[in-house]
């Protein structure tokens, strides 16, 4: 039986996109091996004996203000130890979905019609692994007292963008769906003490770009479910920094470990000696570039941009655009040489293979600098012929050098 064009093409498509899910699969399987550990024994015995509100209430007066991680986990008590084998499934299920969403209204915004679907899939499953993938730690998503305030906020964050994008393309925002974010920006701001200060940071600066970069059509409804949004993360704010147990637990680890920092010029001078750490985490630097791949990849094959309607506009090369690449180029040298290989043969900290980064970023700096330093008259000759790249590498090469 011969199988048609068109139905090869699906299949091909969403054995890809399988192809794309054993990772996540993979992860999930990893989670059925999570046993409890440490404070899990506390907390399951403990929310056994009670509901999950008076639970909640109980941490919030004697240990901690994040509300939601004591919520949940006194929800999910009655499953015992079967709740830290779950809970990674769960978090990447609601991982998946929401970004999956995510994903498939931004192809429907860039027009992309070609195999939407699978590519959704794929995109999504391939960041949700590289996201596991770049954890700090492990614990992070494996056990059950770290997953539920550090990984499921995160699911639940991607879902409320998604729910935030899905609003912006209706012609009237839902009363209802904008609750339904704002409620998930609650839940998210009391899952952890920092998690929330991430969010309202983070929220902030999109409610801002929504009333600096949107068109009016669709400001008035970004700026309205952000602005929800915001304020629930500020309300979530309130409750944890008004809980009795957060000072109670100061206390107790400033006993144990001393009094933390509280002069700004330390916390800032603490902060910058340990951003370069982060910065060169290998796990995070390799799921960033295997996420850029995936990107162009995908754009390369499905996105056909709409031709240009002045094509007579002569061709030059632009500062800002120069100035950021140039900045891109500076931000990767802390990134790169900050790596250490696993068999070092040049300069005692990197392999043959890797410096082949190393090489490459020195000479995008150089060449950035040189087009900096040239512009005006590469321009000129872009102007005179327009042949792009070709007369950019002439005017290098030939002429100004």
């Amino acid at each position: 039986m011969i199988v048609p064009a068109f139905k090869r093409t699906i299949i091909f498509q969403w054995l890809t996109a399988a192809l794309a899910l054993a990772p996540v699969v993979f992860y999930a399987y990893l989670g059925q091996f999570s046993r409890m550990m440490s404070d899990d024994y506390c907390s399951i015995a403990l929310s056994r004996e009670m509901d999950a509100w008076d639970y909640m209430v109980h941490k919030l007066n004697t240990w901690s203000g994040s509300y939601a991680n004591w919520f949940i986990k006194g929800a999910m008590a009655p499953l015992g130890s079967l709740a830290p084998r779950v809970m990674p499934t769960v978090i990447i299920i609601l991982w998946m979905v929401g970004l999956a969403w995510l994903v498939f209204q931004i192809l429907i915004y860039l027009k992309i019609d070609h195999s939407r679907r699978a590519l959704s899939v794929a995109i999504s499953a391939s960041t949700v692994a590289a996201a596991i993938h770049a954890f700090y730690s492990p614990q992070s998503f494996y056990w059950y007292a770290a997953s539920i305030p550090y990984a499921l906020p995160l699911a639940l964050l991607t879902i409320y963008l998604a729910l935030v994008f899905w609003l912006a393309q209706r012609p009237r925002p839902s009363l209802w769906a904008v609750i339904a974010g704002g409620a998930l920006c609650f839940i998210t701001a009391g899952a952890a003490e920092m998690f929330a200060v991430f969010q309202a940071i983070f929220l902030t600066l999109c409610l801002l770009a929504s009333f600096a970069f949107l068109r009016t059509s669709v400001r008035r409804t970004y700026a309205l479910v952000f602005g929800v949004g915001w304020l629930a993360t500020l309300l979530g704010l309130v409750i944890q920094l008004s809980s009795p147990g957060v000072y109670l637990r100061t206390a107790s680890i400033a006993q144990a470990y001393g009094q933390s920092y509280r002069e700004m010029s330390a916390i800032l001078s603490e902060t910058l000696s340990r951003i370069p750490g982060y910065i060169g985490h290998p796990q995070a630097l390799a799921g960033l570039i295997m996420l850029m791949g995936v990107g162009l990849l995908a754009m390369l094959i499905c996105y056909k941009p709409q031709a240009a309607l002045d094509v007579s506009k002569p061709v030059k090369l632009v500062l800002p655009s120069l100035c950021l690449g140039l900045i891109v180029q500076l931000i990767f040298i802390p990134i790169l040489w900050l790596h250490i290989s696993d068999h070092p043969q040049l300069l005692g900290r990197f392999s043959v293979r890797y410096m082949t980064a190393i090489i490459l970023n020195i000479v995008f700096i150089f060449g950035f600098l040189a087009l900096l330093w040239r512009r005006n008259h590469i321009n000129v000759e872009l102007q005179k012929r327009g042949h792009g790249l070709l007369i950019v590498w002439h005017a290098l090469a030939l002429r100004e050098w």
